[in-house]
């Protein structure tokens, strides 16, 4: 499969370029271009004296990060495997993903040929060859093709964004003993796993094992740059990536930010359940206003997104007709003939609602006079 490359990662978000080129004020765009959360953890404000000393290493932050992704508080960690993990809180899971391709001697690395361009764009830039196996069946990854000495890594994107695809946990362990067989190394990038913990990879990890989080997705804290990452403390990737630390890593308010998020087990279980149900709702709207037009090939859902999988001429007419009523979308190019048109949620404010809908109508009439 010939997958589509940019020379440089476009993302969603950028609103002050769209803003200035469309004449539309930032505040009045619907962004459902980005997969955050609109519904955001409501962190206690921010004090003016939180920003005034350097930050500490944070013993509390990283307590609260062990008891929300392992389970367990650290006092009660007694299972030996457990206690032989790594647990690195970063700015952002974007800087391990920056940072892991210089942790590994240059060789191959398998990435998926759907998913987050930055893996891509940060192995090739550092002098790794790129090999592309199917989003779709990452199992079948172990063919000729891939049986090379030099594999490094191969890195899944569980839930795959923007493809949706959740990938079983027996399928990335059994990916892990053979890669480990290579003396590669498996990187599973669980950015947007928070709604659907009980398909997370942790705390079950294999040594050779690699797991990125994020708090802003799920909790819809993308600014504050706080992820984390897990894996055995004997890994020689573990050490060189956590000798890449600066000594003050995390913010004070991103540290305090982070201990009110994860320690609020009622808020996280209502949003799961809230974000499952806006999700369906949105996707099956959408996928009403589509299918009439013969567009759809597939529709790609997860909690916090829907992608609608389209030939790229119709998927890039429908993102440009809806740019001029001021709704932003993500086109997400697969290849030279397929794209993914993908939506975030929105607040499911009258407003919001009514702004969707009356942009969907003009949208659709353009189409029709383009058909």
């Amino acid at each position: 499969m010939t997958v589509a490359s940019d020379a440089f990662p476009m993302h969603g978000g950028r609103l002050s370029e769209i803003s200035r080129r469309y004449g539309i004020d930032r505040c009045d765009w619907l962004d459902l271009s980005t997969g955050i959360n609109p519904w955001s953890y409501p962190i206690t404000p921010i004090d003016a004296k939180a920003c005034q000393a350097l930050p500490d290493q944070n013993q509390a932050l990283h307590d609260a990060t062990v008891r929300y992704y392992l389970g367990q508080s650290v006092e009660t960690m007694t299972s030996r495997s457990w206690q032989s993990l790594t647990l690195l809180n970063i700015p952002g899971s974007q800087w391990a993903i920056e940072q892991l391709p210089h942790c590994l001697a240059s060789g191959s690395v398998a990435l998926p040929d759907i998913g987050y361009r930055e893996h891509h764009w940060r192995w090739q830039k550092a002098g790794h060859q790129t090999l592309f196996y199917d989003a779709d069946a990452p199992g079948t990854l172990m063919d000729s093709r891939f049986d090379t000495a030099n594999l490094r890594a191969m890195v899944v994107i569980n839930p795959n964004n923007p493809g949706g695809q959740h990938v079983a946990r027996d399928v990335l362990r059994e990916l892990a003993a053979r890669l480990h067989q290579k003396g590669a190394v498996l990187i599973v990038d669980e950015a947007f796993a928070d709604a659907t913990p009980e398909q997370s990879l942790l705390p079950d990890i294999a040594d050779n094992v690699i797991v990125l989080r994020s708090l802003g997705k799920f909790f819809g804290l993308a600014g504050l740059r706080l992820g984390t990452v897990v894996g055995k403390a004997q890994s020689d990737v573990m050490e060189h990536l956590s000798s890449l630390q600066g000594p003050w890593q995390v913010t004070s308010p991103t540290q305090q930010a982070g201990m009110e998020a994860f320690s609020d087990d009622t808020w996280q279980r209502q949003m799961r359940e809230r974000l499952q149900r806006a999700s369906q709702q949105q996707g099956q709207w959408l996928e009403r206003q589509f299918r009439p037009h013969g567009d759809i090939i597939r529709w790609r859902q997860s909690a916090l997104f829907n992608g609608f999988e389209m030939s790229l001429e119709r998927a890039s007419q429908w993102h440009e007709a809806f740019l001029p009523q001021g709704v932003l979308t993500r086109l997400w190019l697969i290849d030279e003939q397929r794209a993914i048109l993908r939506f975030g949620l929105h607040d499911e404010s009258a407003g919001a609602i009514h702004h969707l809908e009356q942009a969907m109508s003009a949208a659709q009439k353009l189409m029709e006079k383009r058909s």
